[in-house]
């Protein structure tokens, strides 16, 4: 099943839905961003980026129609999606002026860009895949980026409390979006890609 639809055709309500909440949940995050909340409650931006994630998982779990869609999506675009990645260039321009904690800003930032600027060569050459080789590697460039969130998630709290000034900068847009709307979305296309491999055998 695809997402891509005739030209002319309405888009799926799952579709619409999904978006409609993107673009709440974007503008959510902008809005506590600039207002300075972030900043004032830091313990939130854990909240914020775990609590999209949860609310997708128990609701794939529990909605037929949000999982059809899910396992619906093409394996190639999610793949191609952590493109979105290089933003972490942000996190290293921001600590090269000094602004950012750079334990943090390696980090993350590297690893980032690595995933970003690697994932339209494994979008084009692993998916869809058609051999154990490919479904290997496709799964191993996965656990890197997924690596990549389980570290830098508490990094980013345990480096708060020894220099919180560090990392006043990820309080604000543009990182705070990074955090809160760049991250959740890129841990769901994870998900969701680890649950087409999961169901689905090699292409033939």
């Amino acid at each position: 099943m695809s997402t891509l639809r005739i030209r002319g055709t309405p888009p799926e309500p799952v579709t619409v839905a999904m978006l409609s909440l993107a673009v709440v949940w974007f503008a959510l995050g902008a809005a506590l961003g600039f207002s300075g909340f972030f900043a004032e409650h830091t313990r939130i931006i854990f909240v914020v980026v775990l609590a999209p994630i949860l609310v997708f998982v128990v609701a794939f779990a529990a909605l037929p129609g949000l999982r059809n869609w899910a396992l619906g999506l093409d394996i190639r675009a999610l793949v191609f999606f952590q493109a979105v990645r290089l933003g972490g260039i942000a996190f290293l321009a921001v600590y090269a002026v000094g602004k950012l904690n750079g334990t943090f800003a390696l980090w993350a930032g590297l690893l980032d860009v690595a995933i970003g600027a690697s994932a339209p060569f494994a979008a084009r050459y692993l998916t869809p895949p058609r051999s154990a080789t490919q479904r290997r590697l496709l799964i191993a460039w996965m656990a890197v980026g997924i690596v990549d969130f389980i570290v830098a998630i508490p990094l980013a709290s345990m480096v708060r409390a020894v220099d919180p000034s560090g990392m006043a900068a990820l309080t604000m847009p543009p990182l705070s979006m990074i955090t809160t709307f760049g991250v959740p979305l890129a841990i769901l296309a994870y998900f969701v890609l680890g649950a087409q491999l999961w169901r689905q055998p090699l292409a033939a």
